[in-house]
């Protein structure tokens, strides 16, 4: 906190020279000692300035930091569900079920970019409802239609 500590020394700078230049009656003197203390009072203020900027831009950092952790924090109500055929979903904590959050299954691949994306359960699989993901993971064993695989 350099900013603090140069606010700090430019006023006390200041100070000492105002009360020093007090007594003084020489014009000459009081002028040099005034322009003293003007200088000490600006770099005072730049250094306020600079303390003032960087304190915005740590407030701003921080804003940010917490919306991300914020964003991170949806995902700690699921847990990694492997499925029956191996496949790797989000599936919601039996804690976090109720009426109007029910038990459900979110894409893996959309939360490594940060999105919350629920699975439809169709037949077989589980498909991701984003668009762009195309993410597929088998929840059931294909059935057996009697054909034999040789052919």
């Amino acid at each position: 906190m350099t900013g603090i500590g140069e606010a700090v020394t430019a006023v006390r700078g200041a100070y000492t020279i105002a009360r020093a230049a007090k007594d003084v009656t020489d014009k000459v003197k009081l002028d040099t000692a005034v322009s003293e203390v003007l200088d000490a009072l600006g770099n005072a203020q730049s250094a306020l300035l600079a303390l003032q900027q960087h304190h915005f831009e740590l407030l701003d950092e921080n804003r940010q930091l917490k919306e991300r952790l914020a964003k991170e924090a949806r995902f700690d109500r699921y847990y990694i569900e492997k499925t029956p055929m191996g496949g790797l979903v989000l599936r919601l904590k039996p804690e976090e079920v109720t009426s109007q959050q029910p038990d459900h299954r979110a894409c893996p691949n959309c939360r490594e970019h940060g999105r919350l994306s629920m699975l439809a359960e169709e037949d077989l699989f589980y498909r991701c409802l984003v668009k762009d993901c195309g993410f597929l993971a088998e929840h059931t064993e294909s059935p057996n239609l009697g054909i034999d695989p040789m052919y």
